[in-house]
């Protein structure tokens, strides 16, 4: 049987991080940047918050890259529960063929975007 992995360990697994060296070591500010995303995640599910994917029509790989032929970026639309938008992010990169369904860096951005909501409530 397989345990499931709570909001927090996944995006102290899966999320990037930031620290004040003056104020906090290395590792507390991963733990606490894993919080926040957690926290943000929990209140944007909490308030039916949604999250649309789709290609980002406006950039390609080769605005970073000569391998040919260039693939898609992905945009992320987060809304509120009346559906208006809140906060967005474009020319995410997922690698050639890759997409954001089932891999994990959709949900940091998703939790990222959802900061934005907490920080607006």
């Amino acid at each position: 049987m397989t345990r499931r992995q709570t909001a927090y360990h996944f995006f102290l697994s899966h999320a990037g991080y930031s620290y004040d060296p003056k104020t906090e070591t290395k590792l507390q500010g991963r733990i606490r940047c894993a919080q926040a995303l957690a926290a943000a995640e929990k209140q944007a599910k909490a308030a039916d918050c949604t999250f649309e994917w789709q290609v980002d029509a406006d950039c390609d790989s080769s605005d970073f890259s000569d391998e040919v032929p260039p693939w898609s970026l992905w945009g992320c639309i987060a809304r509120d529960a009346d559906g208006q938008i809140f906060a967005s992010l474009w020319g995410i990169d997922f690698g050639r063929d890759g997409m954001p369904v089932g891999d994990p860096y959709s949900r940091v951005v998703e939790a990222e975007l959802a900061t934005e909501y907490k920080a607006e409530r």
